[in-house]
């Protein structure tokens, strides 16, 4: 998969417009505020190269601490899975590998939602 994204510059392309689509999408933008998300492109980067096959080890903090204080539900998730593939797509990515990489981002789902929290559909449709 590293190979079918463009190696380091394809996966680099990808999170630039990865993190552009969750900036304004009010499902999960909350999530990605401020000037942290500078800071956090390059260990994304990281961790998605070495999810999809490339010649890099993530050595960076484990994804449940990371995401233990924030709390987000399965919606949330899938939200941000959303946006990956639209990055994914907005940067040449042809179906099938857009599939393979959402299965192996599904694989890090249980580390993400470490603190799980259920989703009001209801109280999200009169917000």
């Amino acid at each position: 998969l590293f190979g079918a994204l463009g190696g380091a510059q394809g996966i680099s392309a990808f999170i630039a417009k990865h993190f552009e689509n969750i900036q304004t999408d009010p499902r999960i933008k909350h999530f990605f505020t401020g000037a942290k998300l500078e800071g956090m492109k390059e260990p994304v980067e990281t961790f998605m190269a070495a999810l999809f096959g490339g010649p890099v080890q993530y050595t960076g903090r484990p994804l449940a601490r990371i995401h233990t204080t924030m709390a987000m539900s399965d919606y949330e998730f899938d939200s941000f899975l959303d946006s990956v593939k639209m990055a994914l797509r907005a940067v040449g990515g042809d179906s099938q590998t857009v599939d393979e990489c959402v299965v192996l981002l599904e694989t890090v789902r249980q580390e993400v939602l470490v603190n799980r929290k259920r989703h009001d559909v209801r109280k999200a449709m009169e917000a």
